[in-house]
């Protein structure tokens, strides 16, 4: 659009990995994005200073000296992230594929909001999406379906789909089970330490699984429910787990991560389409 700048400055074309580890140049019929060079923060250690009551005795000084505080741990280089435009709906997307909290593509989406760009997903989006109980609750307000559930700090009856909650582990189990209850249990909550989330599987359900790009999904049965993951999540590549029950009702029951550069090659010529890398 005239007069704006989507997308930030300093981009470069990487070296892409292949599966095995190699780089090998972007060739013209593959279409890798344009990657964004973003900023790594580190602060430094810094001596905590001990009170002005503390001063006064003086016996303490030695060791209020050696007091320091650690320094924050770095963000990961943010380099190599693929940042897009979405020309769709005007605004700056993170393909990355997987937002979770601290890992590349959250700090991602982090810098490219506090440095102004109207930018999905947003640090906020990434909670609602990957925070089991928050995905769920917003998918009810939303009028999406979604399967029975509940929170639980160690039991549960089957059958049962279980996810962990806690910034340690992401991890789920389908229990069908009651033999199998309390060791799930304890291995999912850390020794009964954290919360799980835990969803009904009706009789006869299964659990399948679906591949969302902006909305879009390759399989068309599917289509319609990717078109409203994006729509409520602002999730631009995700693994959509579902529970499809035997009269073949289609629940949503979770997003999970999706890495970019493991889209098939109609799923890329799709975000070729959608998605414009600046050059």
């Amino acid at each position: 659009m005239p007069g704006k700048d989507p997308m930030p400055p300093n981009v470069a074309h990487p070296e892409m990995p292949d599966s095995s580890g190699d780089t090998h140049p972007p060739s013209s019929s593959t279409p890798y994005p344009v990657m964004v060079e973003l900023p790594t923060r580190v602060r430094q250690a810094t001596v905590v200073k001990p009170p002005a009551r503390a001063e006064q005795d003086r016996s303490l000084q030695p060791v209020l000296d050696r007091v320091i505080v650690p320094p924050q741990v770095a963000p990961p280089d943010l380099r190599g992230v693929p940042v897009g435009y979405f020309n769709a709906e005007d605004c700056v997307v993170n393909m990355i594929g997987d937002y979770r909290y601290m890992k590349v593509g959250y700090y991602a989406s982090q810098d490219l909001e506090t440095t102004g760009h109207t930018v999905h997903p947003t640090c906020k989006e990434i909670m609602d999406a990957y925070v089991m109980p928050l995905f769920l609750e917003r998918a009810k307000s939303q009028g999406l379906p979604i399967p029975n559930f509940y929170i639980s700090n160690g039991y549960f009856e089957p059958p049962v789909l279980v996810d962990t909650i806690n910034p340690f582990m992401s991890r789920h189990s389908v229990v069908y089970k009651a033999t199998a209850q309390e060791r799930v249990a304890k291995s999912l909550t850390r020794n009964f330490t954290y919360a799980i989330c835990c969803q009904d599987l009706p009789h006869r359900a299964r659990v399948n699984y679906f591949r969302a790009i902006l909305g879009w999904s390759p399989v068309p049965r599917f289509r319609e429910l990717a078109a409203a993951v994006w729509r409520v999540y602002r999730i631009p590549v995700a693994r959509v787990r579902v529970i499809i029950t035997h009269d073949r009702e289609v629940l949503l029951s979770g997003l999970q991560p999706l890495s970019f550069a493991r889209l098939s090659e109609r799923e890329q010529a799709f975000v070729k389409k959608a998605v414009t890398w600046r050059t």
